[in-house]
């Protein structure tokens, strides 16, 4: 059975299926962030969500991955649950990759780049300069993608490596 994949906007309806997938993936190894802060990033910045939605035959369509992000005004290493009422800056120059996750089932077959590429798009978009995130086990990923490494820190006993791209001026670009 062949399976088809689409990104979409992320919407508030999605938030059970993303609260199961967080659970899924990053509760494993205690990385899961609470429901009621997954559910303000997409009510807070929801231009800057993405579903990638999956299609198998007659079922029902189901998330295989997803993204979540926000704005900040400057650099700096981001933390795990994070309120973005708190944290989120409408003209920020930075966009945090807060959560951007692929279902185990769904993982090796391109859609974690995917999501990057939308995470990216946002970015430019949204006139960021950065994109910086924390990945306890996809650091070779976004290695593979441009970003680099800037630290390391732990966190709920996690060691968290803090990864960092410079987007191209927009400006120079144009010319």
């Amino acid at each position: 059975m062949t399976e088809q994949y689409r990104m979409r906007p992320a919407a508030l309806e999605d938030w059970p299926g993303i609260v199961a997938l967080d659970q899924e993936i990053f509760g494993a190894y205690g990385a899961q962030e609470e429901p009621a802060i997954i559910r303000s990033r997409l009510v807070t910045f929801p231009q800057g969500c993405a579903v990638l939605e999956g299609e198998r035959g007659d079922e029902p369509p189901f998330i295989a991955g997803y993204l979540t992000t926000e704005k900040w005004a400057a650099l700096r290493e981001p933390a795990l649950d994070e309120d973005p009422q708190e944290s989120h800056q409408p003209d920020g120059r930075v966009l945090n990759i807060t959560t951007l996750a692929v279902a185990p089932a769904c993982q090796n077959l391109g859609l974690g780049a995917q999501l990057l590429d939308c995470a990216i798009d946002i970015a430019q978009q949204e006139g960021c300069r950065q994109i910086i995130l924390e990945t306890a086990h996809a650091e070779r990923f976004y290695l593979r993608h441009r970003f680099r490494r800037t630290g390391v820190r732990m966190e709920r006993g996690i060691r968290m490596a803090i990864m960092l791209l410079d987007l191209p001026d927009r400006a120079s670009n144009d010319q």
